[in-house]
């Protein structure tokens, strides 16, 4: 029993090493040349007039930007914004729930993460038996809201009735 043990808790011991020497890897991430170089590409009219944030978070870098007081989904801020990105995988959606329309743009793409293979972080890592992450994604979520008393957007209540009918499963024992 204390050999079984012993295996588990050296096994243990590695794996928390090894945890260790990436969390210590992760800061890494924001000085990737890349994340600067996409930062870069938002056009200086957004970065002048938006909220902007930057962080990470395990392997992914998050750049936040948000355009209030838009005159529509059509303002030019936005569409250049869009445009920087549109070869991207993305998605959007609608958000209704405050006065002021609201969409929502994400964009995701992954990069190649070039490690310092010097620094005492990597060689750490690596002596402990663990892998560098080969590959980071930087994910962009653009966040338009569009003034509340536009002339081109607002939202619409619609309401609608609808018919449930549940089916409904139990057990009878005799």
């Amino acid at each position: 029993m204390k050999d079984a043990f012993k295996i588990k808790a050296k096994t243990a011991a590695r794996g928390a090493a090894i945890d260790a020497a990436r969390a210590l890897i992760r800061p890494t991430l924001l000085r990737q040349p890349v994340v600067a170089k996409v930062f870069n590409q938002l056009p200086p009219a957004v970065r002048a007039d938006a909220r902007i944030a930057l962080y990470s978070s395990s392997d992914t870098v998050f750049i936040s930007v948000f355009l209030r007081g838009l005159d529509s989904f059509k303002d030019k801020r936005l569409t250049s914004l869009l445009e920087k990105f549109a070869d991207w995988k993305s998605q959007s959606h609608d958000c209704t729930l405050s006065t002021e329309p609201n969409r929502d743009y994400i964009f995701n793409r992954a990069f190649t993460w070039d490690h310092d293979k010097r620094s005492i972080a990597y060689k750490k890592l690596t002596k402990d038996g663990g892998q560098a992450p080969e590959v980071f994604d930087i994910s962009i979520g653009v966040y338009a809201f569009v003034k509340a008393d536009s002339d081109s957007c607002r939202i619409v209540v619609k309401k609608h009735e609808e018919v449930i009918t549940k089916e409904e499963r139990f057990i009878v024992c005799d």
